[in-house]
């Protein structure tokens, strides 16, 4: 007995129990429950920094226990509803404070919205896609797993009557821990877009040109989860079909008008327009480089200077194409009234007798140099170059174009195809003008209607305008995602070497800084809260304590009981 005693007494006994007793229950504590993995395709906050400002979410990394909005506890990530954020006052505090990431949940199909959720929807997006904070913010769409997750974890988080209720589910409730799978680079992204470029070149390679431009990216204040299917996904479209269609007039050199058409597809449009500027400065460079070359033919062969004038005026006008996919009157942007006579007056007077029946308005806004570019058209303008935009829209800060509810759905293809017609008939307004065509028709007879048009009315193809639709205005193109960026300037080189001399020209990102990680996988665990092992750890060591007292006066109990016993016989 007293063997028995002395073994138990050892401190490497009590030492083995403690740490067998603290593993067995601490461990199963984690298993105490129903243990859930549900993993979610999260899309993350836009982070990227242009002329010196930082925009968006700093941090992707997630490992934090779920709380509702309205808990007051730090570090954790704050999981809640898009309708229950807007009504949200302190939003811009919630953004400042550490609490460690923001979740938040949208609708599956954001089709279904009425007019007024998507108003508040809209600026929900609007103070987002302002926001600069240290916080991981993701947003998933609602699935049933999805609403389940938010109603445990608002019931959990809940202020209940009861203080004594309230200890209770802080302790012992379940919970949920989201954790983020993906490993993302902290640097920001150093590849170069491309800008994709179609010409069809008129015999005459110093006869004038116009350029068609659109920008092919999408973006929003989650720009893995914005498709930009009007803005610019329709503007793309329409470039393609007019390519198609003007080529028909370049197959002979006998049929081909006297002036060169430019196609481009430019690059990082929804940051300042990067890819539109590439194109300016790599357009006058060509121009100041062939200038430069003769300059020195002259003086070295000639022995003979001669005095050039760079004529940038070559571009008789860019075309900016951007949102024409949705019902509304077609619109031309300019920096400013375009002067009498000048090839944006002509355009848009022969546009309006060529309409008579529908109404095509000038909207004109100055340029600000100490802001972001509002129209891709001003990057022209700044270099003294002509040009216009052409949309449905009515002013720049349309919150559709860097929007969630950009959606594919959105596109009427009727309207489309129509508002292709009026950017042919602008195309053809500049055939008129030089070919000196009156501008009130192309006959005095009356037997030939004013409206007849060089181009066939048929010229539209729907099949060749749904496929394009599907490829190139149906997912997401934004240049913070690499992959999804180069695979659509492939698609779209591939789709203009169909019809005309492509030529691929990298875009340097002078102005920007983009960071990856638009996306992530994020995993839902059900769990304890971490203050209930803290509390089975501090009963365990309790029992121990308890153990080893009991222990330590086991010997003297057994000795008096032993005594007593000898006593009585």
């Amino acid at each position: 007995m007293e063997e028995l005693l002395e073994a138990i007494r050892n401190p490497f006994f009590i030492a083995y129990i403690s740490v067998l007793l603290t593993f067995c229950v601490v461990n199963g504590s984690q298993q105490l429950g129903d243990k859930v993995e549900l993993e979610f395709q999260a899309f993350r906050l836009q982070q990227y920094e242009l002329n010196g400002n930082i925009i968006g979410s700093k941090t992707f990394r997630v490992q934090y226990e779920a709380v509702s909005l309205n808990s007051k506890a730090l570090r954790r990530c704050v999981v809640t509803s898009w309708r229950e954020l807007t009504g949200h006052t302190n939003l811009d505090d919630l953004l400042v404070n550490s609490v460690g990431a923001l979740l938040i949940i949208i609708p599956s199909d954001l089709d279904a919205l009425s007019p007024a959720d998507k108003t508040l929807f809209s600026e929900l997006e609007r103070r987002l896609a302002a926001a600069r904070t240290e916080l991981a913010v993701y947003v998933i769409y609602s699935s049933p797993e999805a609403s389940a997750i938010l109603s445990d974890v608002q019931s959990s988080s809940g202020v209940t009557k009861s203080a004594t209720q309230q200890l209770i589910n802080s302790v012992a409730a379940n919970t949920f821990q989201f954790t983020s799978t993906g490993s993302h680079s902290s640097n920001a992204l150093t590849y170069k877009p491309n800008n994709i470029i179609g010409r069809l070149s008129s015999i005459d390679r110093s006869a004038p040109t116009i350029a068609f431009v659109a920008h092919y990216d999408s973006h929003a204040a989650f720009p893995g989860a914005a498709v930009g299917a009007d803005s610019n996904g329709s503007g793309v479209v329409v470039l393609l079909e007019l390519l198609a269609i003007f080529r028909k007039l370049y197959e002979k050199p006998t049929t081909r008008p006297p002036f060169n058409l430019v196609f481009v597809w430019t690059a990082a449009g929804k940051y300042n327009y990067q890819g539109a500027r590439q194109f300016v400065e790599d357009f006058q460079s060509d121009s100041s480089g062939k200038i430069e070359f003769f300059r020195i033919i002259c003086t070295v062969y000639l022995k003979k200077q001669f005095i050039f004038v760079q004529d940038d005026h070559r571009l008789e006008l860019a075309i900016c194409v951007e949102a024409v996919g949705g019902a509304g009157p077609l619109r031309m942007h300019a920096s400013k009234q375009p002067a009498d006579g000048s090839a944006a007056d002509r355009l848009l007077r022969r546009l309006r007798l060529a309409a008579p029946n529908q109404s095509v308005e000038l909207v004109t806004k100055k340029i600000s140099m100490n802001q972001p570019s509002a129209w891709e058209h001003e990057k022209f303008n700044i270099k003294r170059l002509p040009a216009v935009t052409l949309s449905r829209l009515s002013t720049h800060d349309d919150p559709i174009r860097k929007s969630m509810l950009d959606t594919p759905s959105q596109l009427s293809l009727e309207v489309l195809e129509q508002n292709i017609r009026r950017v042919i008939t602008i195309a053809e307004a500049v055939l008129g003008h030089m070919l000196s065509l009156p501008e009130g028709g192309y006959s005095a007879d009356p037997r030939i209607s004013a409206d007849t048009s060089v181009l066939s009315r048929d010229a539209v193809d729907r099949q060749r305008l749904a496929h394009a639709i599907r490829l190139f205005a149906g997912r997401p193109r934004p240049v913070a995602d690499e992959a999804a960026t180069m695979a659509c300037a492939a698609n779209l080189a591939v789709a203009v070497g169909n019809h005309a001399k492509v030529t691929v020209s990298p875009v340097s990102m002078h102005e920007v800084q983009i960071w990856p990680g638009i996306s992530d996988r994020l995993m839902a665990e059900r769990v304890k809260p971490a203050v209930f092992d803290l509390v089975i750890a501090g009963g365990v060591f309790a029992y121990l304590a308890a153990f080893y007292h009991l222990v330590s006066r086991a010997q003297h109990v057994l000795e008096s009981a032993m005594l007593k016993l000898r006593k009585r016989v």
